[in-house]
């Protein structure tokens, strides 16, 4: 259940942004609906006291100022689509009034300062659905009706029901000669969630919406910029230095960025330089020992001082080369990763080596081609040397990433020894020859292209038999 709700999860800052504001939207009209809901009795008091009020008010005085054969003629001008009243002598049941009832009972006795009979009673209850006005049902019991005939006997409805709570509210008034005068009125109150709220919530949503989408995306362009510059960067491109625009934290961070580069590429010079002195500054050593050995009268003792410094020799050359290549900046370029494993295969079979590009289709990489050729023929070397053969594959794994495949033949790598392999002057052959075992520098210099790259290169052995070497590149 989270993995899932974590797909959900918007990836990008604009989409977060938006998830986030309209559930906040969503939450402040719940708790303004609950709000409006816990204030119904307010909301009640208010309505009444604006209408339903002042005509129980001024039916009363109408009452008391008129001979009592004139209540059902002035009682019936007062009916209208939202409230009825009548006459009686019963007074109303007796209970206690809720607080809002008081308040509206005690406003309604000091209104009728003039009508000296009593204190008025208010009742506020829900109104049922098939109930009428001054009682009864409409299936047609006797009673005054809620919503009053016409003269034709048509009934004249009140609003639909499912756009308001309707309550109904009574209001009971002592007359002299010990009548009672009951005036029931409807009073429509709007839902917590209506048409109104649901469609505010929504048009309150889409504006955040776009409002994130447009802001967000402007601001953070800088910082796709920025993220951009990072990847090529750790690639091994030479970025320019970002210009300091967008938000002041943005800013901030793409100074940063540019201060760790200079930083970082200047360190890389400088230890460059520092190895590739060390390694020609060893050269005039190691042809003065040379020269020394070849006095050295015991033959076997000689050829063995003279074996050791040509492999220092060597490791001196191919760690100066190394860093000569490190050194040099090498444009990016769109490069069909199939037609460069072509051309390296085209040089190997050149030399007589049995290397073989397996068919497939372009696979197009923005890379530096002439240090991944590098990488790729120190693997094809290895494969060669110790496969007999090599066999090349190109393909696209997925959108994000492409492989390269170099397999051979040969009696593979023990699986503890596979990362010693990638180390530098680490030599799995077991000679010491450089012409059988090399100095130990390939596949260290490999790994090296392809971490530059963003990628990875792996070795596994093959179930078949062999040694499979894999670049995976973004």
């Amino acid at each position: 259940m989270i993995q899932r709700l974590r797909r959900l999860w918007p990836r990008g800052l604009a989409g977060r942004l938006v998830l986030l504001l309209v559930a906040a939207l969503a939450l402040a009209q719940l708790l303004l609906v609950l709000l409006l809901r816990s204030q119904q009795d307010a909301l009640i008091e208010g309505i009444i006291r604006g209408q339903a009020l002042s005509q129980t008010v001024t039916l009363a005085r109408l009452l008391d100022s008129h001979p009592p054969a004139e209540d059902t003629r002035l009682a019936s001008a007062f009916l209208s689509r939202e409230a009825c009243a009548w006459v009686g002598t019963e007074p109303p049941a007796t209970r206690a009034m809720t607080a809002t009832e008081a308040n509206l009972a005690a406003l309604l006795a000091r209104r009728l300062h003039g009508v000296r009979a009593g204190a008025p009673t208010v009742t506020i209850e829900p109104f049922g659905d098939r109930e009428r006005a001054c009682g009864g049902e409409e299936s047609g019991e006797a009673g005054a009706a809620w919503i009053p005939a016409d003269e034709e006997g048509r009934e004249r409805r009140a609003a639909p029901r499912h756009a308001d709570r309707i309550t109904a509210v009574a209001m009971a008034v002592p007359l002299p000669e010990g009548r009672w005068l009951t005036v029931r009125t409807a009073v429509g109150l709007p839902r917590g969630w209506n048409r109104a709220t649901l469609l505010s919530f929504l048009l309150s949503s889409l504006a955040v919406a776009l409002v994130t989408v447009v802001v967000v995306r402007a601001q953070t362009r800088s910082l796709r910029t920025l993220a951009d510059a990072s990847d090529r960067f750790g690639r091994g491109e030479r970025v320019p230095t970002l210009d300091t625009a967008g938000p002041a934290e943005v800013a901030a961070a793409t100074r940063a960025f540019n201060t760790m580069q200079q930083r970082l590429s200047q360190f890389l010079r400088d230890r460059l330089r520092l190895i590739a002195g060390i390694s020609h500054d060893l050269r005039t050593p190691l042809t003065t020992l040379r020269l020394k050995a070849e006095f050295v009268d015991d033959e076997a003792v000689r050829e063995d001082i003279i074996a050791t410094i040509d492999e220092l020799t060597a490791i001196c050359e191919a760690t100066l080369a190394f860093t000569q290549a490190e050194a040099e900046t090498e444009a990016t370029q769109q490069v069909d990763l199939l037609g460069l494993c072509g051309e390296l295969a085209d040089e190997f079979a050149l030399a007589g080596a049995d290397v073989e590009v397996m068919p497939g289709k372009p696979v197009l990489l923005a890379c530096r081609p002439v240090a991944l050729k590098r990488a790729l023929r120190n693997l094809v070397e290895n494969a060669v040397r110790y496969g007999m053969r090599a066999r090349l594959a190109a393909a696209r794994r997925d959108d994000e990433s492409v492989v390269l495949r170099v397999d051979d033949d040969g009696p593979g790598l023990p699986a503890d020894r596979m990362e010693d392999a990638f180390k530098p002057f680490v030599r799995l052959e077991e000679s010491r020859s450089p012409e059988t075992g090399g100095i130990g520098l390939g596949l260290a210099i490999a790994r090296s292209i392809v971490k530059a790259h963003g990628g990875e290169i792996t070795l596994a052995n093959r179930p078949e038999g062999g040694l499979r070497a894999e670049i995976v590149l973004p």
